[in-house]
């Protein structure tokens, strides 16, 4: 039985993972998947179509999340939703290390890289008025809503990339909840606070 197109691209991760994208080349894959590199270019034209499909997996199970994260985000919700996008984001990590690199590299990832990360703030600040309007958190304007919402994206986009570089062993789920978290502390009301503490 020949390997599947989805069998070269979980090896492909698998490389892309352990040493990075511009430490890998076709080559490697191939060999990880037991196949010539003939049979891969069969499936992906290149390196460049295995990682815009990764991509496109990435983003798809992004999109996913954040669909069913918006409909009521009560704490719980928004702690499950971190705790998912936590395994996401390790089992995709070579994106999250590597970003700037690959979307220099790959023009077309980041045109829509950059269309789901407004996406991704918008789905953020949704989040954010539902709480407030339930009365979690303290009253913030519109414009305040928006910043603490690019914040939250930041940290969520950009977190594995400071730890790894700082201290790889807080690289932990544990201490990725409590980083954002942390950032909306500050504006919880009383209420909040209670059903953070029954939360944690």
């Amino acid at each position: 039985m020949k390997p599947t197109k989805k069998h070269i691209s979980d090896k492909a991760l698998n490389q892309f993972n352990e040493n990075g994208v511009v430490n890998v080349r076709l080559q490697h894959i191939a060999d990880a998947a037991f196949v010539s590199v003939g049979h891969l270019a069969y499936h992906f034209k290149n390196k460049d179509g295995i990682i815009d499909a990764l991509y496109d997996e990435l983003k798809t199970k992004q999109e996913i999340l954040l669909t069913e994260f918006r409909i009521v985000p009560l704490f719980e919700d928004v702690n499950r939703y971190l705790k998912s996008i936590y395994q996401l984001h390790s089992a995709y990590i070579f994106f999250y290390l590597d970003t700037l690199e690959i979307l220099r590299a790959y023009p077309t990832i980041q045109t829509r890289h950059s269309q789901h990360l407004r996406w991704q703030l918008m789905q953020i600040k949704t989040m954010l008025d539902f709480n407030i309007s339930r009365g979690a958190f303290i009253f913030l304007t519109y414009q305040q809503r928006l910043q603490l919402a690019w914040q939250i994206r930041s940290m969520v986009e950009m977190w594995r990339y400071m730890v790894r570089i700082e201290n790889s062993e807080n690289e932990t789920e544990e201490n990725f909840l409590n980083c954002i978290w942390g950032i909306l502390k500050p504006f919880f009301s009383d209420m909040g606070m209670v059903e953070f503490k029954q939360l944690i």
